[in-house]
């Protein structure tokens, strides 16, 4: 068994090099091959956690803060009546690569993953997965942790949308006895307790989803009591915004016993005596549309708003598309909501895709299915609503979906200047930068995934109705920065003018404001069709347009449209429009940026500071490097990695395009040489794993660039460090 016995003295023997005397810093530790997964924790490893003892905590953690959310205005959504206070919850497993049992990656060298789009809906994320404790991930039989953090790329890309993040309690995922975890010092304080605070606010994340589910072994009622106090103890002392949820499951009497519903049996988990336990309850799915009300009604007599306490839970994972209690029993037409919702589940279309994911087309279904999950059956959140009933043997077929949008206002977090997007997805084939190729190696990493548009995919003609000429998706052969764009093609009929709404925003205009746009149509001087479109909210029914104009390269082009003639006017959405004179059977566009900014916010950030190479595992000619530095939030978005190509000479090399490298070596002329660079990693954060470097040719050593980039994509000057490829 793995406790905090095991966690300690692996933490020594992974890190043991690394607090060698001064003599012997230069030497880096042998640490394990590959991006290293996340583990899970019991008693005894929670008790003992910090995260010097933790192996590999450095590089778990997210960094990224919660962005706040704008205010709703009703006459920009898809669907102008819905009402913006129920809440969601997902709780989901991360990016289903291979053998996610048992391995949670934050990254990877692979694009066989999934990575969500559609955080928009969503007020909360619990990362549902499970892990075993540290060092029994390759056991036959390993031994699995109570708690798991969630994924850290996960909490970042959650929280970039205003989303909460939260790590997983499931008993019994421990087969020792429950004691230890609810253990009560004598001054009424839990240690366990007090480790799941500084875990969650030393890894980033906003608290816990709670399934204590043994169904067939009752916690002693002593204990349950115990574990009621914890948890009450755990919202009492936590941070202000920390998080619980608990699962609809045990009773204080330590049986597990599903009420479906929020009554008196179940609601001293969420407030006893006056006091508060946890924040709100996930329903059982055995619900029925008296259960809701009932449980709408007992949540008011408790003086509970039951849309922010009670969350019907529904069972995506295993009915999928079609399911046995309506959701639209949640939402019943004129009446007042009865509850929030939850969903258990939501990476089913990853899984109940067949291709092969290695391959685009391979994954191509899964998000078509993903889109219908969340937008309906027509993909389009303007026209979500079934088109069969509810129920039915066929549980993947999306026509008995009314999709989340048909009841769930649509939120952003684009409130504020600079607003930048390049439709980066979050996994990729190939990677580019500034729309050039660097790097071939498939990725995935949905902590750089951009804000992604607020509709997928609204397209409509001038009179509101849809328009089904176009398709809109993610490409991944063409990029201008991450590893896809966003392509629209299909057919323009003669004089229809087709509007793509992209982002709900609220951005005042300043006389500064600016709007660039980066588009490729594959032609030079070609004209390109398209307009930017200007929905203010002192006039939300109407879209101002925009002209873009013609080409000027087979390449990216790029356009910057001053907004100063609208300066006190609020931008409550923005949107893409297409228009042609003459009718076009095979129009295509890639927008591979797009941003509105104040036309001061160009300063470079500073050079990087610290840059080390904490470690490294060399395999003949591949190579692991664990790496760490100094974080910088003044004005970095995140930093991009580069190894540094070895020219024929042996020396190494400046920066690719943009600003030479500071210190790069000298042409015999006197100028800056300017080999290629190969991007390896891009991270807001101050740790980075590199897994499966190659060794070019006979290079005794390697040199990694570190460059901190702005949100607009100024670049630093870049740090330097090396490392060796013989010991």
């Amino acid at each position: 068994m793995a406790g905090a016995a095991s966690v300690a003295v692996g933490a020594a023997a992974v890190f043991g090099e690394a607090v060698a005397s001064a003599d012997t810093m230069s030497v880096v530790p042998e640490l394990p091959a590959g991006v290293p997964s996340l583990h899970g924790y019991d008693a005894p490893a929670i008790k003992a956690w910090t995260p010097e003892t933790d192996p590999f905590a450095k590089y778990f953690r997210s960094r990224v803060p919660l962005a706040k959310r704008i205010r709703t205005f009703a006459p920009t959504q898809a669907n102008p009546s819905l009402t913006p206070n129920p809440q969601l919850l997902s709780l989901s497993n991360d990016y289903v690569e291979p053998n996610n049992k048992v391995v949670m990656h934050p990254y990877g060298d692979s694009f066989n993953a999934y990575a969500l789009r559609f955080w928009q809906y969503l007020d909360t994320f619990g990362s549902w997965h499970g892990l075993p404790t540290f060092g029994q991930i390759d056991a036959p039989d390993p031994h699995f942790g109570v708690v798991n953090p969630p994924n850290p790329t996960w909490t970042d890309a959650a929280h970039r949308n205003g989303v909460l993040s939260l790590g997983a309690w499931f008993w019994p995922r421990d087969p020792d006895e429950f004691a230890p975890l609810v253990e009560r010092r004598p001054d009424g304080s839990f240690p366990v307790a007090d480790k799941l605070i500084e875990m969650a606010t030393y890894f980033g994340y906003d608290g816990y989803f709670i399934n204590q589910e043994n169904q067939f072994d009752p916690i002693d009622p002593a204990e349950a009591l115990l574990l009621q106090e914890m948890l009450g103890y755990l919202t009492r002392t936590a941070p202000k915004g920390f998080y619980v949820q608990w699962y609809d499951a045990m009773l204080l009497t330590g049986v597990v016993e599903y009420q479906n519903e929020f009554n008196t049996k179940n609601s001293p988990w969420i407030i006893s005596d006056g006091t508060r336990i946890c924040d709100s309850i996930f329903l059982n799915y055995d619900w029925s549309q008296e259960r809701l009300q009932r449980s709408h009604d007992y949540a008011i007599s408790l003086g509970l708003d039951p849309l922010q306490t009670v969350f019907a839970g529904t069972e995506l994972a295993m009915n999928m598309f079609s399911q046995p209690e309506d959701p639209r029993w949640i939402f019943p037409e004129g009446m007042p909501v009865r509850t929030s919702w939850a969903l258990f589940g939501t990476d089913f279309p990853f899984t109940l895709a067949t291709g092969d994911k290695n391959t685009v087309e391979g994954q191509r279904q899964a998000y078509v299915y993903e889109r219908q999950l969340w937008s309906g059956p027509r993909q389009d959140p303007a026209h979500a609503g079934r088109l069969l009933p509810p129920t039915g043997t066929d549980n993947a077929n999306p026509e008995r979906w009314d999709g989340v949008a048909y009841t769930n206002v649509e939120k952003s977090t684009v409130g504020c200047y600079p607003f930048v997007t390049r439709f980066n997805t979050g996994t990729g084939q190939k990677f580019f930068l500034r729309g050039r190729l660097a790097s071939e190696q498939p990725w995935f990493n949905i902590a750089i995934q951009d804000l992604l548009p607020t509709w997928q995919w609204w397209v409509r003609k001038a009179d509101g109705s849809a328009y089904e000429g176009l398709n809109v998706d993610y490409d991944y052969d063409l990029a201008y920065d991450g590893g896809t764009s966003l392509v629209v093609s299909g057919a323009l009929a003669a004089d229809a003018a087709v509007e793509l709404r992209l982002f709900k925003t609220w951005l005042p205009v300043r006389k500064d404001v600016e709007l660039n746009l980066t588009y490729a149509t594959g032609r030079a001087d070609a004209e390109s069709h398209l307009r930017v479109g200007l929905t203010f909210a002192d006039s939300p029914t109407k879209v101002t347009w925009l002209e873009v104009g013609k080409s000027n390269s087979r390449g990216w082009n790029h356009r910057c449209l001053s907004l100063g003639c609208y300066a006190g006017r609020t931008i409550a959405a923005l949107s893409l429009g297409f228009r042609s004179t003459t009718a076009l059977n095979d129009y295509g566009v890639h927008i591979g940026a797009l941003s509105v900014q104040t036309a001061d916010r160009r300063d470079a950030p500073r050079q990087p500071r610290g840059l080390t190479v904490d470690g490294t595992h060399v395999d003949g000619d591949t190579a692991t490097v664990y790496l760490s530095w100094v974080l910088s939030r003044n004005g970095v978005a995140h930093y991009d990695l580069f190894r540094v190509a070895t020219g024929a000479n042996g020396t190494d090399g400046a920066a690719a395009a943009g600003t030479p490298t500071a210190g790069a070596p000298a042409a015999p002329d006197g100028r800056q040489t300017r080999p290629k660079r190969e991007w390896i990693g891009r991270i807001f954060g101050d740790a980075f794993v590199v897994p499966d470097l190659k060794r070019q040719g006979t290079e005794t050593s390697t040199c990694i660039e570190l460059v901190a980039v702005s949100p607009l994509g100024v670049t630093s000057r870049a740090a330097r460090t090396t490392f060796n490829w013989t010991r």
